[in-house]
């Protein structure tokens, strides 16, 4: 069964180790596994890692955020309150915040959508140590997705972010931005 059209977004996929990068170590090479402690201790399923996914099933999946939970064609996935709360930054916090519930919103220190994306609210994405992001800019509809891991065998001395933002700034002057 898919979720509209979300056909390879799998807790421990089965497909073949070539097609998966490896996460790091735990007791073994961690292909198809997170390399997560928290995962690892709940059998490799937890929600704040372990989820596998490739760079079409990410794209999808920032469109349904994009079309307020619904993908043409496909029932909905998301209510369009939910979405809203997804994407909009969290006010409760007493500091300043650029987080929205599980999403980020253009943080002011090296974004890793770069500085070509609109500024929030109309951007929204993730990034991770390893240099892997997801970013999506509402108001030109453009999607980014790089899935890497920068941090296999080891962690790299210095922060992706800084990488993804040049990267990302590279793909929107391509596009005209």
């Amino acid at each position: 069964m898919t979720i509209a059209g979300l056909r390879d977004t799998v807790y421990l996929p089965k497909t073949e180790k070539y097609k998966i990068a490896p996460g790091g170590y735990t007791d073994k090479i961690a292909w198809g596994t997170p390399f997560n402690k928290i995962a690892h201790f709940l059998n490799d399923t937890a929600g704040n890692a372990g989820l596998f996914s490739t760079v079409s099933d990410l794209i999808t999946y920032m469109q349904i955020m994009l079309n307020k939970g619904k993908l043409p064609g496909y029932s909905r996935v998301f209510s369009e309150d939910v979405v809203t709360r997804f994407l909009n930054v969290s006010t409760y916090k007493n500091y300043k915040n650029t987080r929205a519930l599980g999403w980020e919103t253009v943080p002011a220190v090296n974004p890793p959508c770069g500085k070509k994306f609109s500024p929030s609210p109309f951007s929204f994405g993730l990034a991770d140590v390893s240099g892997s992001y997801a970013w999506t800019d509402k108001k030109r509809n453009i999607t980014i997705v790089l899935l890497a891991n920068g941090a296999f065998p080891a962690r790299p001395a210095s922060d992706p972010a800084i990488f993804q933002g040049n990267l990302s700034d590279a793909i929107m002057t391509a596009l005209g931005y």
